[in-house]
């Protein structure tokens, strides 16, 4: 075998050891920690879409992000690649880094419903103070009201918390309609620009409490025919499902 020939097995070789190496950095868990972070530190929690979310209470100081509890040796921070950038943002860069000295974000105010999504495979960090949505509603092949825009159902706002939403009625296996099994929820009785998804297709909203803020067009899909009581709580992004007819 001439040199010639080692090379495709000289670059397989080291694309591998590449690979390996970024499979051994795959981040798995973070934290935000800080004086903008009440008690000092917070986990996040990781998403089936590999992202790491926060919802909750900030005050006005500094908030960095890294991948242990408690700075080690081993401990990686994701930084802002701006100086004095601001938690609130649309999509703020950020770089690996081992230097536990690296500026993190600026929170200015005070405020009990901040979010925070950081996409690690994307070194990305969007920041926000969340608001009440004035209105939600549910729609699909399984409801009455089928996929027809003004037609959605109204879920009832708690008088309590603006932030949560409930809805009761029937759902269930409706060959009259397009993806008569399916539905999702909406910010408007319209299908943008607010939505709420699962993060797989043909979800069951019995068994899965997560959810999310736009992203793909997936669907929840009817496990068990019946009437149900639904809760959307918008700020948490969370549902809760229950059978009232068992």
């Amino acid at each position: 075998m001439n040199r010639y020939h080692r090379f495709p097995i000289l670059i397989a070789m080291l694309l591998g050891l590449m690979t390996s190496a970024v499979q051994a950095q795959e981040i798995t868990a973070l934290w935000a920690t800080g004086s903008a972070v009440p008690g000092r530190i917070q986990q996040l929690q990781r998403m089936p879409d590999g992202t790491f979310r926060f919802a909750g209470a900030l005050q006005a100081g500094e908030l960095r992000v890294q991948t242990t509890r408690k700075a080690n040796a081993q401990t990686r921070y994701l930084a802002p690649t701006l100086i004095d950038a601001l938690l609130v943002n649309k999509g703020s860069a950020c770089r690996e880094t081992t230097d536990g000295q690296a500026p993190g974000w600026q929170v200015l105010s005070a405020d009990p419903h901040y979010r925070l999504v950081v996409d690690p495979q994307r070194l990305t960090l969007r920041g926000e103070i969340f608001q009440p949505w004035g209105e939600l509603f549910i729609a699909g092949g399984a409801t009455e009201a089928g996929w027809n825009e003004g037609k959605m159902l109204l879920m009832q706002q708690d008088i309590n918390d603006p932030y949560v939403w409930t809805w009761e009625g029937e759902l269930r296996n409706r060959p009259e309609n397009v993806e008569p099994r399916r539905f999702k929820f909406q910010g408007q009785d319209r299908w943008g620009p607010k939505s709420l998804h699962p993060f797989a297709q043909d979800t069951d909203i019995l068994k899965d409490s997560r959810l999310r803020t736009g992203g793909a067009d997936n669907k929840w899909s009817v496990s068990a025919e019946g009437r149900y009581r639904i809760t959307v709580d918008i700020f948490h992004e969370t549902v809760r499902a229950e059978r009232l007819d068992r």
